[in-house]
């Protein structure tokens, strides 16, 4: 086990894993839970306990294996019944996995719009007491809380603000937002500046090569013919390369020692530079041999919203849910960028990759790896 340092580390981002950690992470079949599980190999740590309730699929698992050959570490997976995160067995059992774990990456959580309130408290909140109270249990020193920047939306633009000019509201925007924030709160409240450490990491909009959930659902609308740019389509938002999210992860952990300016935080960490949403996303379509959606007519806001109010009433009827919804149409019109001095100078978190970097990279990834598939099931299947 890693003892807890009371000095700053001398080397961000990387101290952590090149300790040769014993790490968990949570949500290790997702997007970034499972890039932070390769990051952590790649930098030295000696033991990774994969904890989903998801298995690793076949590609995953090849992914884990090659990283596993290239770099002498070991992945722990979990069937779907251990990697149950409302279950206090499967919790337990998981932190038992090796003599000692040394920090635990938390980025599990219920995304999505459509599922029941009881559902997002039972995965969001009590799952992050779980994890809490195990850490306590089996005396890990630090625990990295994956958060939202959703946390602390209140529906109006945000506009290169730090975490100082934003606070959790009264009301929230999603039950998603909610109860990440409810979370976060425990996971703050639990660190004592001893024996356990803790802060939040929350990134903008991830990105990058693997993803099956932002830049997928654009393409396939794209490519069916039916997307339309929202409104004037000049809203701005931060974007976070995947790797730039999970570096900023790492950074987290190392900034986690006795009176650490970090402890009991809330940070976001972003591509250095904003976007127009609809330039890159358009960008993308193009490059994917989709019609230019700037020759399209946009979509009027008044429009968007008459018909997202008029889906909500239909789901109070007949208890289906549609995509399109008030916060969905909010969120793809008003402005959404931070400023992260905070993170770079607290975390000390500098983004591994620029935007142009990170772009070409995704966009040329989805045009061997997405496209083919894309093309050969048929935009209608999609």
């Amino acid at each position: 086990m890693s003892p807890i340092s009371t000095t700053p580390p001398k080397n961000p981002g990387f101290d952590t894993a090149k300790s040769g950690c014993h790490a968990m992470v949570t949500g290790s079949s997702g997007f970034v839970g499972a890039r932070l599980v390769e990051m952590l190999l790649e930098r030295g740590a000696k033991t990774v306990i994969a904890f989903d309730i998801v298995p690793p699929s076949p590609t995953l698992m090849e992914r884990f294996e090659a990283v596993q050959a290239k770099t002498g570490g070991k992945i722990i997976t979990l069937s779907q019944s251990e990697g149950d995160l409302c279950s206090d067995s499967a919790v337990e059992a998981a932190f038992q996995k090796v003599p000692q774990l040394d920090v635990v990456f938390h980025i599990a959580a219920l995304v999505g719009p459509f599922h029941k309130r009881e559902m997002y408290y039972k995965v969001n909140y009590e799952g992050t007491l779980r994890i809490i109270d195990n850490c306590k249990k089996y005396k890990v020193p630090k625990l990295v809380y994956s958060s939202s920047p959703s946390t602390r939306f209140t529906g109006g633009d945000v506009e290169n603000l730090t975490e100082d000019d934003m606070h959790i509201p009264d009301t929230f925007v999603a039950l998603y937002a909610e109860t990440k924030a409810r979370g976060e709160e425990a996971v703050h409240k639990a660190c004592d500046n001893e024996t356990f450490l803790t802060v939040s990491v929350a990134p903008h909009q991830v990105y990058g090569p693997h993803d099956s959930l932002f830049l997928p659902k654009f393409l396939e609308t794209a490519g069916s013919g039916k997307l339309r740019i929202f409104g004037k389509g000049d809203n701005i938002i931060s974007l976070c390369h995947n790797d730039n999210y999970c570096h900023g992860l790492l950074c987290g952990a190392d900034a986690l020692y006795k009176d650490s300016p970090a402890l009991r935080k809330y940070y976001v960490v972003t591509d250095d530079e904003p976007q127009y949403i609809w330039k890159i996303i358009n960008s993308a379509a193009v490059a994917m041999g989709f019609a230019d959606l700037e020759k399209k007519f946009h979509l009027p806001v008044w429009l968007l919203y008459s018909v997202a109010y008029f889906c909500n009433f239909l789901t109070l009827l007949t208890g289906k849910q549609f995509k399109l919804k008030p916060f969905t149409v909010k969120m793809m019109i008003i402005h959404r960028y931070f400023n992260i001095k905070n993170a770079k100078c607290d975390l000390q978190y500098q983004p591994l990759k620029t935007f142009d970097e990170g772009w070409k990279e995704t966009i040329d990834w989805f045009k061997v790896n997405w496209l083919p598939q894309y093309k050969e099931m048929g935009a209608k299947e999609l």
